[in-house]
């Protein structure tokens, strides 16, 4: 891998977390972020309910275009089938060796397997069976997992510059 492909894919990590920031500030507008007891009360209204699931539903399809991109430019592989939704989280916790270290630890891993079910829900789901205690839970766990990804993906592309500057290191010449 070359340090100009890891660098498109921090470039688009970027531009996702800035869709993470407009999805944050929408759901802080609202007083849903963090949640506290005036923002429980509104959940019990359908139509807000209703739109703070998609909300949570675009968390996870940010976290999941990173992971593709990922996927995509440094693995050389986005999985594929019914179950590829899954096998990309997993695919992220993985080392693999020689390529690249894990890109979500076990913890941040966990919990974003959370919002993946969730979404699942949501898009195969009438909105009136939506749960409010399930989507107050995601909530309340929305700043807790925001930190983490953030942590884990400053932490990979640290990594991952490290690994290549090391790689350029051991060349005689540089590429180009």
């Amino acid at each position: 891998m070359w340090l100009k492909d890891l660098l498109l894919v921090e470039a688009r990590i970027q531009e996702e977390m800035e869709n993470v920031r407009l999805l944050v500030d929408s759901l802080k507008q609202r007083g849903l972020f963090p949640l506290k007891e005036a923002g429980k009360a509104l959940l019990r209204d359908d139509y807000l309910l209703r739109a703070v699931a998609s909300v949570l539903l675009d968390y996870y399809t940010v976290a999941e275009n990173i992971f593709k991109e990922v996927a995509k430019v440094i693995d050389g592989k986005v999985p594929e089938g019914q179950d590829w939704h899954k096998e990309l989280l997993v695919q992220m916790k993985l080392n693999i060796s020689g390529i690249r270290p894990p890109v979500l630890s076990k913890d941040t891993f966990r919990q974003l397997d959370e919002y993946r079910r969730f979404r699942h829900l949501v898009r195969h789901l009438y909105g009136f069976n939506l749960l409010p205690d399930k989507v107050e839970t995601l909530l309340e766990n929305l700043p807790e997992i925001n930190k983490s990804l953030k942590r884990d993906l400053t932490c990979f592309l640290k990594k991952m510059k490290d690994l290549i500057l090391e790689s350029y290191a051991d060349q005689v010449v540089p590429p180009e």
